[in-house]
């Protein structure tokens, strides 16, 4: 019922606001990390800062800051996820795998399911809970075990960009994981 209620009073469509409520619950109202053309294209919030594609529609982006920020406080309390395996949890993500015009995959990713894909900074990856492995654009690819991942982002710091996991553990860089040869 809140998130019908949440999409008639901040004008979003339901699914969408059910894909910003699945990430909100993922990370314990954290960060959520999404790409639709109702939300303004790729966009991420964290910790209150909010993101968006369309970075010129302040309106859009002002109903949206006000939905996670009324969505937030109640997914960190919220147990939807505290009994579903982390495969099942992903496997709620909005965006569907497949090769894109920006994502590349090698041939055995091709073959896997249950993932979910984005791009940071120019680095497109493909992440596959189910496999622990996360692929990226260059053809590298990693072991993320033993770490849950709740999302992916970027670290800028002494003038690098940087890869990073959002894990449980709190930020790890796609540098420090097992590459897979």
């Amino acid at each position: 019922m809140i998130l019908e209620e949440s999409a008639q009073r901040f004008g979003f469509s339901l699914p969408v606001v059910q894909h910003i409520w699945d990430g909100l619950v993922r990370s314990h109202g954290k960060q959520v990390q999404f790409n639709s053309p109702e939300l303004g294209g790729q966009g991420q919030w964290q910790n209150g800062m909010l993101m968006i594609g369309d970075w010129n529609n302040h309106a859009m982006k002002a109903r949206l800051a006000e939905l996670i920020e009324h969505l937030a406080p109640l997914a960190a309390e919220s147990p939807a996820y505290a009994e579903v395996p982390a495969a099942q949890a992903y496997a709620r993500q909005e965006q569907p795998l497949g090769a894109t015009d920006e994502t590349e995959t090698t041939e055995p990713e091709k073959t896997l399911t249950g993932g979910w894909q984005g791009t940071q900074n120019g680095i497109s990856y493909v992440f596959y809970p189910e496999q622990s492995l996360l692929a990226l654009n260059s053809g590298e690819r990693y072991s993320t075990a033993p770490y849950f991942v709740l999302g992916m982002g970027q670290s800028q710091q002494q003038g690098r960009n940087t890869l990073v996991l959002l894990t449980d553990q709190g930020e790890i860089a796609v540098d420090q994981l097992t590459r897979i040869e």
